[in-house]
Protein backbone atom coordinates (compact mmCIF):
# COMPACT_ATOMS: atom_id res chain seq x y z
CA UNK A 1 0.00 0.00 0.00
CA UNK A 2 3.08 2.04 0.89
CA UNK A 3 4.36 1.84 -2.32
CA UNK A 4 1.52 2.88 -4.42
CA UNK A 5 0.77 6.24 -2.33
CA UNK A 6 4.26 7.02 -3.50
CA UNK A 7 3.68 6.52 -7.29
CA UNK A 8 0.28 8.10 -6.52
CA UNK A 9 2.40 11.48 -4.66
CA UNK A 10 4.84 11.16 -7.96
CA UNK A 11 2.16 11.29 -10.42
CA UNK A 12 0.46 14.10 -8.92
CA UNK A 13 3.91 15.99 -8.89
CA UNK A 14 4.55 14.57 -13.14
CA UNK A 15 0.43 16.45 -13.30
CA UNK A 16 1.25 19.53 -11.47
CA UNK A 17 4.33 20.01 -13.89
CA UNK A 18 3.17 19.43 -16.80
CA UNK A 19 0.05 21.68 -15.76
CA UNK A 20 2.69 24.12 -15.13
CA UNK A 21 4.55 24.06 -18.30
CA UNK A 22 1.06 24.64 -20.26
CA UNK A 23 -0.58 26.45 -18.21
CA UNK A 24 1.68 29.10 -16.07
CA UNK A 25 2.02 31.57 -18.62
CA UNK A 26 -0.84 32.01 -19.81
CA UNK A 27 -2.32 34.40 -17.41
CA UNK A 28 0.48 36.99 -18.58
CA UNK A 29 0.88 35.74 -22.46
CA UNK A 30 -0.92 39.46 -23.38
CA UNK A 31 1.52 41.19 -21.05
CA UNK A 32 4.54 39.69 -23.13
CA UNK A 33 2.65 39.53 -26.53
CA UNK A 34 2.12 43.18 -25.78
CA UNK A 35 5.54 44.35 -24.96
CA UNK A 36 4.71 45.54 -21.75
CA UNK A 37 6.65 43.91 -19.80
CA UNK A 38 10.09 41.63 -20.12
CA UNK A 39 9.56 37.90 -20.94
CA UNK A 40 11.52 37.37 -17.14
CA UNK A 41 8.91 39.89 -15.36
CA UNK A 42 6.30 38.06 -16.82
CA UNK A 43 7.27 34.71 -15.80
CA UNK A 44 8.55 35.69 -12.54
CA UNK A 45 4.90 37.73 -12.29
CA UNK A 46 2.76 34.08 -13.58
CA UNK A 47 5.02 31.75 -11.37
CA UNK A 48 3.66 34.45 -8.20
CA UNK A 49 0.18 34.56 -8.81
CA UNK A 50 -0.15 30.32 -9.95
CA UNK A 51 1.57 30.41 -6.56
CA UNK A 52 -0.70 32.51 -4.42
CA UNK A 53 -3.74 30.89 -6.63
CA UNK A 54 -2.71 27.31 -5.87
CA UNK A 55 -2.39 27.95 -2.10
CA UNK A 56 -5.97 29.91 -2.15
CA UNK A 57 -7.41 26.57 -4.01
CA UNK A 58 -6.89 24.71 -0.37
CA UNK A 59 -9.41 27.35 1.00
CA UNK A 60 -11.77 27.88 -1.50
CA UNK A 61 -11.51 25.16 -4.08
CA UNK A 62 -13.10 22.23 -1.47
CA UNK A 63 -15.88 21.58 -4.25
CA UNK A 64 -13.68 21.17 -7.23
CA UNK A 65 -11.46 18.94 -5.63
CA UNK A 66 -14.01 16.75 -4.27
CA UNK A 67 -15.22 16.34 -8.12
CA UNK A 68 -12.49 16.12 -8.87
CA UNK A 69 -11.75 12.87 -6.54
CA UNK A 70 -14.06 10.85 -8.71
CA UNK A 71 -16.48 10.97 -6.14
CA UNK A 72 -20.32 10.81 -7.37
CA UNK A 73 -19.19 9.77 -10.70
CA UNK A 74 -17.89 6.37 -9.79
CA UNK A 75 -18.35 4.29 -6.88
CA UNK A 76 -17.17 5.60 -3.77
CA UNK A 77 -14.99 2.14 -3.29
CA UNK A 78 -13.47 3.29 -6.82
CA UNK A 79 -12.93 6.57 -6.00
CA UNK A 80 -11.03 6.12 -3.07
CA UNK A 81 -8.88 3.58 -4.28
CA UNK A 82 -5.06 4.75 -5.00
CA UNK A 83 -4.79 2.23 -8.35
CA UNK A 84 -7.80 5.03 -9.58
CA UNK A 85 -5.61 8.41 -8.80
CA UNK A 86 -3.22 7.07 -10.16
CA UNK A 87 -4.16 6.19 -13.48
CA UNK A 88 -6.20 9.54 -13.40
CA UNK A 89 -3.11 11.43 -12.79
CA UNK A 90 -0.56 9.92 -15.30
CA UNK A 91 -3.35 9.82 -18.26
CA UNK A 92 -3.70 13.69 -17.60
CA UNK A 93 -0.52 14.67 -17.08
CA UNK A 94 0.96 12.62 -20.20
CA UNK A 95 -2.12 13.87 -22.50
CA UNK A 96 -1.64 17.64 -21.25
CA UNK A 97 3.11 16.88 -21.98
CA UNK A 98 2.10 15.31 -25.19
CA UNK A 99 -0.26 18.17 -26.21
CA UNK A 100 2.44 20.76 -24.78
CA UNK A 101 5.23 19.37 -27.13
CA UNK A 102 3.23 19.20 -29.98
CA UNK A 103 1.94 22.57 -29.46
CA UNK A 104 -1.43 21.40 -29.42
CA UNK A 105 -3.73 23.55 -27.30
CA UNK A 106 -5.23 21.81 -24.57
CA UNK A 107 -6.65 22.84 -21.03
CA UNK A 108 -5.48 20.25 -17.71
CA UNK A 109 -9.36 20.29 -16.91
CA UNK A 110 -10.40 18.94 -19.82
CA UNK A 111 -7.41 16.35 -19.56
CA UNK A 112 -8.43 15.85 -15.81
CA UNK A 113 -12.32 15.04 -16.82
CA UNK A 114 -11.03 12.88 -20.11
CA UNK A 115 -8.91 10.62 -17.73
CA UNK A 116 -11.29 10.29 -15.13
CA UNK A 117 -13.95 9.48 -17.60
CA UNK A 118 -11.31 6.84 -18.86
CA UNK A 119 -10.20 5.92 -15.67
CA UNK A 120 -13.49 5.67 -14.43
CA UNK A 121 -15.34 3.75 -17.60
CA UNK A 122 -12.46 1.06 -17.03
CA UNK A 123 -12.81 0.15 -13.51
CA UNK A 124 -16.45 0.46 -13.38
CA UNK A 125 -17.35 -1.99 -16.30
CA UNK A 126 -18.71 1.15 -17.68
CA UNK A 127 -20.97 2.00 -14.81
CA UNK A 128 -20.43 5.73 -14.92
CA UNK A 129 -22.80 8.41 -13.40
CA UNK A 130 -23.29 10.57 -16.48
CA UNK A 131 -26.17 12.88 -14.63
CA UNK A 132 -23.34 13.65 -12.70
CA UNK A 133 -20.49 13.93 -15.26
CA UNK A 134 -23.07 16.50 -17.19
CA UNK A 135 -23.35 18.75 -14.03
CA UNK A 136 -20.24 18.97 -12.43
CA UNK A 137 -17.95 19.06 -14.95
CA UNK A 138 -19.15 19.44 -19.08
CA UNK A 139 -21.61 22.05 -17.96
CA UNK A 140 -19.24 24.21 -15.87
CA UNK A 141 -16.82 24.03 -18.98
CA UNK A 142 -19.25 24.87 -21.66
CA UNK A 143 -20.60 27.55 -19.93
CA UNK A 144 -17.10 29.43 -18.18
CA UNK A 145 -15.92 30.39 -21.15
CA UNK A 146 -19.15 32.23 -22.05
CA UNK A 147 -19.47 33.65 -18.59
CA UNK A 148 -15.89 34.99 -19.20
CA UNK A 149 -16.61 36.93 -22.28
CA UNK A 150 -19.60 38.33 -21.02
CA UNK A 151 -17.84 40.00 -17.48
CA UNK A 152 -15.31 40.76 -19.90
CA UNK A 153 -17.33 42.65 -22.06
CA UNK A 154 -18.53 44.98 -19.19
CA UNK A 155 -16.04 45.21 -17.41
CA UNK A 156 -14.21 46.57 -20.83
CA UNK A 157 -17.30 48.59 -21.43
CA UNK A 158 -16.92 50.22 -17.88
CA UNK A 159 -13.02 50.98 -17.81
CA UNK A 160 -13.82 52.56 -21.47
CA UNK A 161 -16.28 54.72 -20.17
CA UNK A 162 -13.99 55.67 -17.60
CA UNK A 163 -11.24 56.46 -19.45
CA UNK A 164 -12.85 58.76 -21.50
CA UNK A 165 -14.60 60.19 -18.61
CA UNK A 166 -10.93 60.86 -17.05
CA UNK A 167 -9.55 61.82 -20.75
CA UNK A 168 -6.73 58.68 -20.35
CA UNK A 169 -5.52 58.48 -23.32
CA UNK A 170 -3.30 55.85 -24.91
CA UNK A 171 -0.16 56.03 -26.35
CA UNK A 172 1.41 52.93 -27.53
CA UNK A 173 5.18 54.54 -28.85
CA UNK A 174 6.63 52.75 -31.99
CA UNK A 175 10.74 52.41 -31.94
CA UNK A 176 12.23 54.85 -29.14
CA UNK A 177 9.71 58.28 -29.41
CA UNK A 178 6.44 59.64 -30.15
CA UNK A 179 5.04 63.35 -30.73
CA UNK A 180 1.88 64.19 -29.12
CA UNK A 181 -0.16 66.90 -31.63
CA UNK A 182 -2.98 68.89 -30.15
CA UNK A 183 -5.88 68.57 -32.76
CA UNK A 184 -8.89 71.05 -32.98
CA UNK A 185 -12.46 69.76 -33.19
CA UNK A 186 -14.74 72.47 -34.12
CA UNK A 187 -14.10 75.16 -31.10
CA UNK A 188 -13.04 72.42 -29.03
CA UNK A 189 -9.53 71.43 -28.56
CA UNK A 190 -8.74 67.75 -28.08
CA UNK A 191 -5.17 66.75 -26.74
CA UNK A 192 -3.46 63.54 -26.64
CA UNK A 193 -4.15 62.05 -30.24
CA UNK A 194 -0.97 60.31 -31.04
CA UNK A 195 2.02 60.93 -33.98
CA UNK A 196 4.47 58.32 -33.44
CA UNK A 197 7.51 58.40 -34.71
CA UNK A 198 8.80 55.49 -36.62
CA UNK A 199 12.05 54.62 -35.70
CA UNK A 200 14.21 51.06 -36.53
CA UNK A 201 15.29 49.34 -33.20
CA UNK A 202 14.87 46.60 -30.82
CA UNK A 203 11.69 45.30 -29.57
CA UNK A 204 13.42 45.65 -26.09
CA UNK A 205 13.83 49.48 -26.86
CA UNK A 206 10.40 50.04 -27.60
CA UNK A 207 7.83 51.16 -25.25
CA UNK A 208 4.49 51.96 -24.31
CA UNK A 209 3.15 54.92 -22.57
CA UNK A 210 -0.02 55.81 -20.93
CA UNK A 211 -0.75 59.74 -20.81
CA UNK A 212 -3.36 61.10 -18.56
CA UNK A 213 -4.96 60.57 -15.27
CA UNK A 214 -7.19 58.13 -13.93
CA UNK A 215 -9.44 59.01 -10.21
CA UNK A 216 -6.45 62.09 -9.99
CA UNK A 217 -3.60 59.36 -10.59
CA UNK A 218 -1.30 59.16 -13.23
CA UNK A 219 -2.17 56.23 -15.83
CA UNK A 220 1.54 55.87 -16.02
CA UNK A 221 2.47 55.43 -12.63
CA UNK A 222 -0.70 52.64 -12.44
CA UNK A 223 0.53 50.52 -14.90
CA UNK A 224 4.17 50.79 -13.44
CA UNK A 225 3.05 49.59 -10.23
CA UNK A 226 1.04 46.79 -11.72
CA UNK A 227 3.68 45.13 -13.45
Amino acid sequence: MTSILILVFFAAIFLAYTNGANDNFKGVATLYGSGLVSYRTALTWATFTTSAGSVSSVFLAASLVKSFSGKGLVLDSIANSAHFHLAVAIGAGLTVLLATWRGFPISTTHGMTGALLGAGLVASGGQVNFTALGQSFILPLLLSPLLAICLAMALYMVMHRLRLKNQADLCACVGESATFLPVTSGNRSVSGIMAPKLAIDTIDNCQQLYVGNFWGIKIQQLVDRAC
